[in-house]
């Protein structure tokens, strides 16, 4: 059984797709594991059975579930479905990266509108159409995909809008709005930070950072004396909330340990 040959010489049906796009990181596990399977075929071919029949047989055993499991990786890869999947996520990726996180690297601001939100609706409702035949890991694929346009939707979604209170205000007011103002410049980076690293624009080391950079932002909201107003208190209250719910995605995201949890 020689499984290094035709690897060697033939190009990866993952390489062959989406050239110019980075690959997400399900598909580069994906690789990275049917790699490691087909290595394991000359491991197998060279276990030396000092011609006992049954060590034989249980080397050709072993051989024929290294096959198998190498044809059922490389079916799932090639899959029209697995296909479609990455194409959706790349598209997600794009999208959100031209509208929200490049502008605001480049220190503009984030086109974050109905247009950007229906349109990853539409991404959301096609991912769900994408048949799996059953197959596990297709599905797994599939799940992974929804669960993180819905958590950049979700975040979208939950922004908090800036305000504008009623003048004249006195300057204890005038000096809360502003704190709380400033405040939401900050938000507004960690969300677009955020959304990077759901999409995989970012590494994942960034998510303690962001953690760490949200709670101060917490820290120094509950320092404001608001108690003499309730509009100021109010708009207080929709950023923190907001605060806490990018803090609930960063808490999921780090729960994983690396990028294999995304087969």
């Amino acid at each position: 059984m020689d499984h290094g040959g035709p690897q060697d010489q033939q190009q990866h049906p993952m390489e062959q797709q989406q050239p110019y796009h980075p690959q997400h990181p399900a598909m580069m596990r994906l690789y990275e594991v049917q790699k490691e399977v087909s290595s394991l075929g000359p491991q197998v071919d060279q276990v030396d059975t000092e011609g006992k029949l049954e060590l034989q047989g249980a080397r050709k055993r072993a051989a024929q579930e290294v096959e198998g499991l190498l044809r059922y990786l490389e079916e799932n890869a090639s899959h029209p479905s697995r296909l479609a999947i990455e194409e959706l996520s790349i598209a997600a990726r794009q999208l959100v990266d031209e509208r929200v996180v490049a502008p605001q690297r480049a220190g503009g601001v984030a086109e974050i509108n109905d247009e950007l939100v229906d349109a990853l609706q539409e991404l959301v409702l096609r991912l769900t159409q994408i048949k799996t035949e059953g197959r596990v890991p297709l599905r797994k694929a599939r799940y992974r995909a929804l669960t993180r346009l819905c958590a950049v939707q979700d975040v979208l979604e939950g922004r908090t809008p800036q305000q504008t209170l009623s003048l004249p205000l006195s300057g204890e007011t005038h000096e809360a709005v502003n704190c709380i103002n400033q405040v939401m410049v900050k938000v507004s980076m960690a969300r677009s930070q955020l959304l990077a690293l759901l999409m995989g624009l970012s590494g994942r080391d960034s998510c303690a950072h962001l953690s760490r950079i949200l709670t101060e932002l917490q820290v120094e909201l509950d320092a404001l004396d608001v108690s003499g107003n309730a509009a100021i208190r109010n708009y207080r209250k929709q950023v923190v909330e907001e605060i806490n719910g990018l803090l609930k995605h960063l808490d999921l995201e780090g729960e994983g340990d690396d990028t294999r949890r995304y087969i």
